[in-house]
């Protein structure tokens, strides 16, 4: 099982249980950091403040499996923003 894939495993029952889809789930860089990007979508779209509480509740959980075995960053987003 990759990572995405274990990512996927961890939260996407928690995210569909809010009331969002899990759109995607990417890996980039910000800042130099190692950047877990998780994408979500819900019927009407997303706001800054849905991507703020979809990441407050996933962090932990992340943080908790521990995956990740260097310094990174959480990014929620959704598919329209770039």
């Amino acid at each position: 099982m990759d990572l995405k894939e274990k990512v996927r495993e961890l939260i996407e029952e928690v995210i569909e249980d809010m009331g969002y889809k899990l759109f995607d789930i990417q890996f980039g860089s910000e800042n130099g950091r190692f950047a877990l990007i998780i994408k979500i979508d819900k019927e009407g779209g997303v706001n800054i403040e849905d991507c703020a509480k979809v990441s407050r509740v996933i962090d932990p959980i992340l943080e908790e499996a521990d995956l990740v075995k260097k310094s990174w960053v959480l990014i929620v987003s959704s598919p329209g923003i770039k």
